[in-house]
């Protein structure tokens, strides 16, 4: 009986002197990309949302930061509001998953990024979630959380069924 390779044995040498070509993902459909950005990722989504690609299908915000926090040191660059209003092509569709109970200072972000949206002329779905805290998917096991997750990943689905 033949076996089968490890996973591990499929992952490059972490001093591998070339890239690794080893493994080619065979259901990715490089023209439907969606990027789904948790917590302080949210301040990664900024270049996307500039950018646009032809290929990205939507993004998604789930608890999002959407400014970089006074004395952090982070690029001002990273603001994903400004860069919903810059000119280009259409921003793709946007979800924003919001915690009813988070932090106010990020609150806060997500309140002005709305804002920027709204001025824009972007729209903005938004699945809020009255009892949960930032990082309720993973801490609060309730029923609302639960529809929260499946109606996000629900959303996903359909924009990459597009």
């Amino acid at each position: 009986m033949r076996r089968a390779p490890s996973p591990t044995a499929r992952r490059p040498p972490s001093t591998s002197p070339r890239p690794w070509t080893g493994y080619a993902p065979t259901r990715v459909d490089g023209g439907r990309i969606a990027l789904w950005f948790f917590s302080g990722g949210g301040l990664l989504s900024t270049d996307w949302l500039r950018e646009r690609p032809s290929w990205l299908r939507a993004v998604a915000l789930t608890y999002p930061l959407l400014a970089p926090m006074p004395g952090w040191g982070v690029d001002p660059r990273f603001a994903p509001g400004a860069a919903i209003g810059e000119p280009g092509d259409p921003v793709p569709p946007l979800l924003l998953t919001r915690a009813g109970r988070e932090r106010q200072e990020i609150a806060e972000t997500v309140a002005v990024f709305l804002d920027a949206a709204t001025d824009a002329g972007v729209r903005v779905e938004v699945i809020d979630v009255p009892g949960g805290q930032h990082g309720f998917d993973m801490l609060d096991h309730t029923d609302e959380s639960r529809r929260a997750v499946e109606r996000a990943a629900d959303w996903m689905s359909q924009r990459l069924a597009r």
